[in-house]
Parts: structure tokens; C-alpha cells; sequence
């Protein structure tokens, strides 16, 4: 459903509005001036509005401005007891959907708003399938999920938490893909029409990190000279990817653990509190249990943010995805050659890839630069000489390693829980929320461990 601004100077006209549309399950919000609804427009997310044409000081025509530059895919109805043409054609060059006369057939309003939205809605995935091909056509379908078995249990993973609300913890090495996973957990839930919205934690410095997060008022420092929503509020219903979230300062990961555990804040220099109703997928190359050690990263927050923990593997541990992978760079740098010779197989294959797939990527486009459409031979992949994987032999079997991953893995979660227990003080419903799990997983995993809440 959607969320609908009502303008009116009439209170009648505006409460039957808002009893008819909320009935029908839609998020109604009222103005009863034109300055009114400009305020609003600036305050909130909309998706429709229905106003008024004459309205005083500020018409119509001018809350139609302001909803468009504020948002152009926003639905604009106009509604009038004094319908011309001419001013329906006025309104529609401005970009109203459509004109509606008083007194109102109701009937037709809602077949006019379901055909308005059904119109955004398209207009909204065509606009997501646009920045999709321009990004690389990254995602859910164009994943190379490979045949490694440390890629299928990636993708087992993903495909459970997609459809659920759960924050995401991302972790790997640089370079491992995890700006892709964050997107295909996106596509593949109930959000993916609506926007996913990264934010690079490196980037930015401390302060500007704070406001391009959650915005700011005008005048709230030196060069705020007008008000701008931060990511959580562009986000919205969609998600919103926080890559480098170790890179993030203690007092601004203060901020952010507020909105995790309140799921609200306010724009710097604002009193207004705004609903975060953006899912949160965090991302980060360091071991966080050393960063919490170390008093670089927040306990607390990691519990907020380790609700659904997924590792991505470095590329040396997925070399049988090493062709597939080729093939999808090759594509994706419009190679029409040949191929590639079984010399540059080999020296692909030999080389253990410290900076992963992003290294990997790399060295196909200056190959395909190369080549041109020619075949690709060994001279023209280039990578240090025989940085060698260790030979099968010393490693330890398969199973040993999941084995071991295993039980450091219970070890930890362990911890964890006896950790939230103590500092709860044996409270299972505070220590439910510091784990940021529900009681009945609390509870579980009490069982599983044999742990006494009494003895906390």
C-alpha cells in the first residue's frame, strides 16, 4: 500500500478522504493549506498526493511543483470543483497522473490511484533494470555461484536470509564479493523494488559519514545551507548496504547502534524523529573480534549487526570456479575472441589471487585490451610468477577443515551467549536483545549449549 498526502482547506473533504483511503489499507497523511503540504512534502516520504487546486496563498499547482522536484516518480492527483481544460492541461504538463472533479466519485479515485501506482510501480522497475545494466548487471541473476562447494553453502545461506527482515554481517577479504551478495540478498526479498542504497564507511569522514547517513537540517554546521536526507532515509523500505562498516568511528557507531536497537533517529540539527524502516546489510575484510579487543569496534553493535553472519571465501579457496568465473569477466569486457590458451589457463590456475575477484577482473580486461580479437595467450595474462598454492598433500582433508570451522564457530557463538547472559545478569529477555535474536533462539541455543541462565 501506499503512503498518501490528502490537501484540502475543507476538513470535511479531507477526514472522508482519509477514512476511505485508510480503509482500504493505505498510509494517509493530512494538510489543510498549501504550506502545509510543502512542509510535508519535505519532511516525508510520499507516494501520492491528492490535492486540492485551489488552496489560497499556495495552489495546487504549486504543491505539484514541490511534490515532483522533492520526488519525480511521486503520483500526483489534482481535484477541483471548478474543472476547465485548460487547467487540466496545465496540471498535466506539470506532471499530475490525473484530474479529479467534485464532489468525488470515489469508485473511480480508486480505480485512478491503482492505475497511477501500477504505473510507478513499472516506472520504478524499469529505473532499477536501467541501473542494474549500468552497474555491470550485478545481483541474484548474474551471480557466478560456480560449482565449489564454499560458493553453494554462500548461496545456501543467501537464499534462506533473503526473504527474511534479519541484518546481514558480510565479512571476507577484500576483493571477495561482497557488494554482490548484499545485492543479490536485496533482489531476492520482498524489497527489491524498492532502493538499495551503498555507503562506503572508508570513504567519508567521520562528520560527513554522520550526515550522509541521517541527513541534515539546514544550518546545522557551516556549510549546511539547505536540508538533505541522509541514506537511511533515501533507503526507506528498501536496504541500505554498509560496506566498511569497521572503518566506522566509536561515536558515530553509537549513532547507529540507537537506530538498530529504536529503529528511528533525527537528522543532524533536527528534533524530528523519522522512522528507519531500511534493512541493514553490513560488510567489512577485518576480524571484528579483534576490532571489539582492540576497543576499535563497539561489542555492542557487532551483536546488533551478527544477526546473520555470512563469510564469503577467498578466490584460492574456490579455484574450480576459476573457468566460470573467466568466462563472466570476458563477457562483461565484451570479448569476441577465440578464447583462451591452455598456457594462460595455467597461469591463472598457479597463482593464488591475494586481491580475489576484483584482482581477477583486473587482469581478464587488460587481457582482453590486449588481445583484442585475437586468441588469448600467456603474454597476455599478467600476474606474478607462481605464487603457488600449497600442494593438496599438506593440507588437512576437507572434512577436517569443516570440521574445525565448525567448532570454532560453536566455540564462538558459545561465548557469545554466556558473554550476553552475564552482562544481562541471567535477564534471558535482555540478553535476547544484546544478541539482537529472539527469546525462543536464545532459548535454543541455551539447550544446545547445556547453559544454566541461573548460574549468570
Amino acid at each position: 500500500m501506499a503512503t498518501i498526502l490528502v490537501v484540502d482547506d475543507e476538513p470535511k473533504i479531507t477526514h472522508l478522504l482519509d477514512e476511505e483511503l485508510r480503509d482500504d489499507g493505505h498510509e494517509v497523511v493530512v494538510a489543510n493549506d498549501g504550506d502545509e503540504a510543502v512542509r510535508l512534502i519535505a519532511a516525508k516520504r510520499i507516494d501520492v498526493v491528492i490535492t486540492d487546486l485551489r488552496l489560497g496563498r499556495t495552489d495546487g499547482l504549486e504543491v505539484l511543483r514541490r511534490a515532483k522536484k522533492a520526488d519525480p516518480s511521486v503520483v500526483v492527483l489534482l481535484m477541483t470543483a471548478y474543472a476547465t481544460v485548460q487547467t487540466a492541461v496545465a496540471a498535466m504538463k506539470e506532471g499530475a497522473a490525473d484530474y479529479l472533479e467534485k464532489p468525488l466519485n470515489f469508485d473511480k479515485l480508486r480505480l485512478v490511484l491503482e492505475r497511477s501506482l501500477e504505473s510507478r510501480k513499472l516506472a520504478a522497475e524499469n529505473r532499477r533494470l536501467r541501473e542494474k545494466v549500468r552497474a555491470g548487471d550485478v545481483g541474484a541473476d548474474s551471480m557466478v555461484r560456480g560449482r565449489s562447494r564454499a560458493m553453494a553453502a554462500v548461496m545456501a545461506l543467501v537464499e534462506k536470509v533473503a526473504p527474511t527482515e534479519a541484518t546481514v554481517l558480510l565479512t571476507g577479504e577484500s576483493g571477495t564479493g561482497k557488494e554482490v551478495v548484499a545485492r543479490a540478498i536485496h533482489e531476492l526479498s520482498a524489497r527489491r523494488d524498492q532502493s538499495l542504497v551503498a555507503v562506503n564507511c572508508a570513504a567519508l569522514s567521520e562528520t560527513l559519514l554522520e550526515s550522509e547517513l541521517f541527513g541534515h537540517e539546514k544550518g546545522a554546521f557551516t556549510d549546511a545551507v539547505e536540508r538533505k536526507l541522509g541514506w537511511f532515509e533515501v533507503a526507506d523500505r528498501g536496504t541500505i548496504f554498509l560496506d566498511e562498516i569497521a572503518e566506522m568511528k566509536p561515536p558515530t557507531q553509537a549513532k547507529l547502534l540507537r537506530v538498530l536497537e529504536d529503529r528511528r533517529f533525527h537528522r543532524l540539527g533536527g528534533s524530528e524523529i523519522i522512522e528507519a524502516r531500511a534493512r541493514v546489510i553490513a560488510a567489512t575484510n577485518r576480524d571484528l573480534s579483534r576490532e571489539i579487543h582492540a576497543h576499535r569496534f563497539r561489542e555492542d553493535l557487532f551483536y546488533r549487526l551478527n544477526v546473520f553472519p555470512i563469510e564469503l571465501p577467498p578466490l584460492r579457496e574456490r579455484q574450480e570456479d576459476l573457468g566460470e568465473l573467466c568466462d563472466h569477466f570476458f563477457e562483461r569486457a565484451g570479448y569476441r575472441g577465440p578464447g583462451m590458451h591452455a598456457q594462460a589457463q595455467e597461469a591463472l590456475a598457479g597463482y593464488d589471487w591475494p586481491g580475489n575477484l576484483r584482482e581477477l577482473r583486473n587482469v581478464i580486461e587488460r587481457a582482453v585490451i590486449l588481445a583484442g580479437t585475437g586468441p588469448i595467450t600467456k603474454a597476455e595474462i599478467h600476474v606474478p610468477e607462481r605464487r603457488s598454492i600449497p600442494p593438496p598433500i599438506a593440507a588437512p582433508a576437507t572434512a577436517e577443515i569443516e570440521a574445525a570451522a565448525a567448532a570454532t564457530l560453536s566455540e564462538q557463538e558459545e561465548r557469545m551467549v554466556r558473554d550476553a547472559l552475564a552482562r544481562a545478569g541471567g535477564n534471558k529477555s535482555k540478553a535476547a536483545r544484546l544478541l539482537g535474536i529472539t527469546r525462543r533462539a536464545l532459548y535454543g541455543r541455551l539447550e544446545k549449549y547445556g547453559i544454566d541462565a541461573e548460574d549468570h
